[in-house]
């Protein structure tokens, strides 16, 4: 199975993501913002990252271009349900030129998350 950093400043998100993502055997890293996303990266090389776009600190697009810069290798799934910030799909579209591999607006069902991974993740091995 994969290795997974799950990036969201929301705890809530974090762990339902990690629940489910563990539960059908991936690994899976939790970070807060960018920062910490980055700061894995540099100590492991994950399959796929999955990060929110509004975070405190360091913000989803600015960690998809590092890490599309540094890692091109590591695929990116773009979330994000925006908030009160009517161009939160802008962002999300922005995110897609950027380097992610996918995008995923929130709310979004546990079966959702799951089958894009796979999809995700079935792109490394074919």
């Amino acid at each position: 199975m994969a290795l997974i950093i799950v990036t969201d400043d929301d705890a809530m998100i974090r762990t339902m993501l990690s629940d489910a993502l563990t539960s059908v055997g991936h690994t899976v890293f939790l970070a807060e913002n960018g920062y910490q996303c980055l700061g894995y990266l540099k100590r492991s090389r994950p399959d796929l990252v999955l990060t929110d776009i509004f975070m405190p600190d360091k913000d989803g697009i600015e960690t998809i271009c590092e890490i599309h810069d540094r890692w091109p290798e590591i695929k990116i799934i773009a979330m994000s349900g925006g908030g009160s910030r009517p161009e939160a799909m802008d962002y999300l579209t922005a995110a897609e030129g950027f380097g992610a591999a996918r995008i995923l607006r929130k709310p979004f069902s546990v079966k959702q998350v799951l089958q894009m991974v796979d999809e995700v993740l079935g792109a490394l091995v074919s």
